[in-house]
């Protein structure tokens, strides 16, 4: 270990450096506070500090108090040299941040139970600190894998939540199911190499999955040419209505268009309409699946309605369909949404009054 030996006194420097030469390590001498720092600060190899407590300038326990708040990414192991074996001492130099002490004059035995305490101390804190990293190297792939299918504050909390472990099982949420998908498509790609499908799939997935990640939705679920997305779970969100009617919004008229306009740039048509079903209410949010395989969803007759409503803008005028659910619990609802019909939904008793954007 490369060991910095800072005192004032000529005596003490060589009887420390002797000291330090005989128990195998390398002495660094120094005579002040402001040396010693200079050093530590710029080598990462000095793993310990034996200081003097009075010395001009800066003294040891200004030095290892510096050490300890503005030293980042390593630890140094300090030992105050003292010429008054007093508590009062003692307590005030651990109190700056040493981690022992030696009482002049200098025992040989003494440093040498200090200095294998420090190899000891000093390679654990590397341990942790190499761990530190590897840990912040996972975190990071695995927000950034969470930030495929959710926006990024959302990958935050659910990360820095998930204390317990991701488990199976869920939670009831009031939250708005979205699905959507694209008209026309399965006689489209009838006709075109799968290559060319694919890259049309993931362009058109690319820009809807936009829509839904820049208002905090989630992305349950791609099928095919087809998304499911869920606003409010697993976080809940107090406007969640009011969120995805925004990206609905989006979709029809930012991310569609946009998607069209590359769609005749490819030489490909000009692009096509789409279906959204938007529907509010009681989900099960949660992970399904088994313990190898897990997979995130939300169940429940919401969930079941907004699929059928997608459905149902077939063969309309509307691409989209907003149940009177999701409509009751916008914040903000919009001038421009207005009354469509009210219909029969498979599996449920009552009628369904259903809303869209005014054409």
């Amino acid at each position: 270990m490369k060991v910095v030996c800072a005192s004032d006194s000529p005596t003490w420097r060589l009887l420390l450096e002797r000291s330090v030469e005989a128990l195998g390590h390398e002495p660094i001498l120094v005579e002040d506070g402001e040396q010693a720092w200079g050093l530590i600060e710029t080598d990462p190899e000095v793993d310990v500090c034996v200081t003097d407590r009075q010395m001009p300038g800066m003294g040891g326990e200004e030095l290892v108090e510096k050490i300890r708040q503005e030293l980042e990414g390593r630890y140094v192991y300090t030992v105050l040299l003292t010429a008054q074996d007093t508590s009062e001492e003692v307590i005030e130099g651990m109190e700056a941040g040493a981690d022992d002490y030696l009482v002049k004059p200098l025992d040989q035995v003494a440093l040498a139970t200090r200095l294998v305490a420090a190899e000891r101390v000093t390679a654990l804190h590397r341990t942790i600190a190499e761990q530190r990293v590897e840990i912040e190297r996972l975190y990071g792939k695995l927000a950034d894998a969470f930030k495929r299918f959710v926006p990024e504050s959302v990958a935050e909390q659910i990360i820095t939540r998930s204390d317990e472990g991701v488990k199976l099982g869920g939670v009831s949420r009031v939250a708005t199911v979205m699905f959507t998908d694209l008209r026309g498509f399965t006689q489209f790609s009838e006709h075109q190499d799968p290559e060319q499908v694919i890259d049309v799939v993931n362009r058109y997935l690319g820009e809807m999955s936009e829509a839904i990640l820049n208002e905090e939705g989630t992305v349950v679920a791609y099928m095919g040419d087809g998304i499911m997305a869920v606003f409010g779970a697993p976080l809940e969100q107090e406007d969640h209505a009011d969120r995805a009617l925004r990206a609905a919004r989006a979709m029809l008229d930012v991310h569609l268009p946009r998607f069209s306009e590359w769609m005749e740039e490819q030489g490909l048509g000009k692009g096509f309409r789409m279906g959204i079903g938007l529907n509010s209410g009681e989900v099960v949010s949660g992970n399904v699946g088994s313990e190898k395989r897990l997979e995130y969803t939300a169940l429940g007759d919401t969930t079941n309605t907004a699929a059928r409503l997608e459905g149902m803008t077939k063969g309309t005028p509307h691409q989209l369909y907003c149940s009177e659910t999701t409509k009751e619990m916008l914040l903000d609802p919009p001038d421009d949404l207005v009354f469509v019909d009210e219909v029969e939904i498979r599996g449920r008793d009552q009628p369904l009054g259903i809303w869209s954007f005014a054409e």
